[in-house]
């Protein structure tokens, strides 16, 4: 038996609109600007920042400093060692460590390390698609709070 609370359907759907239009706005703009932005792990992301918006996992600082900070971690991996089961394992597991240090959890940062590893990945991933993905992301989240708000539906 599910444990969570059913969500009204107006907000439901609000949610589930709030992400997959971010999706496609960092598609377009990716496209746009000619650099890809979008990365598997902000499809996760999306899911926490609008169905569960007050989570403490879903704010905007646990959002960018998650991805940043796991990025950075799967950078530093993927210079140092060889891509391989346990370089994999133990870039998520410093990842893990380094967000929970720094007191800025996301979960779905957890697969960040993972798709830096496996595309061979470099230094410049840091900005683009993480920082600026996470950016864009993190605005359409405030807005979409800031538009609920505003038309007086709780979140």
């Amino acid at each position: 038996m599910p444990t969570q609370p059913r969500m009204p359907l107006p907000l439901l759907l609000a949610a589930s609109l709030g992400g997959a239009l971010t999706i496609a706005v960092l598609a377009l703009t990716g496209d746009a600007v000619g650099t890809p932005i979008l990365i598997a792990a902000f499809g996760s992301s999306c899911v926490l920042v609008f169905l569960l918006p007050h989570a403490p996992l879903s704010q905007p600082v646990n959002v960018i400093g998650g991805h940043l900070v796991s990025a950075f971690c799967g950078v530093l991996a993927h210079a140092f060692l060889p891509t391989a089961w346990w370089s994999l394992g133990l870039s998520v597991g410093a990842a893990m460590a380094a967000m929970a240090a720094l007191r800025i959890i996301h979960p779905p940062a957890g697969g960040t390390p993972i798709a830096i590893l496996l595309g061979h990945e470099g230094w410049g991933y840091l900005l683009a698609p993480v920082l600026a993905g996470s950016l864009v992301l993190t605005v359409c989240a405030v807005a979409y709070r800031v538009l609920l708000h505003r038309r007086g539906q709780q979140d």
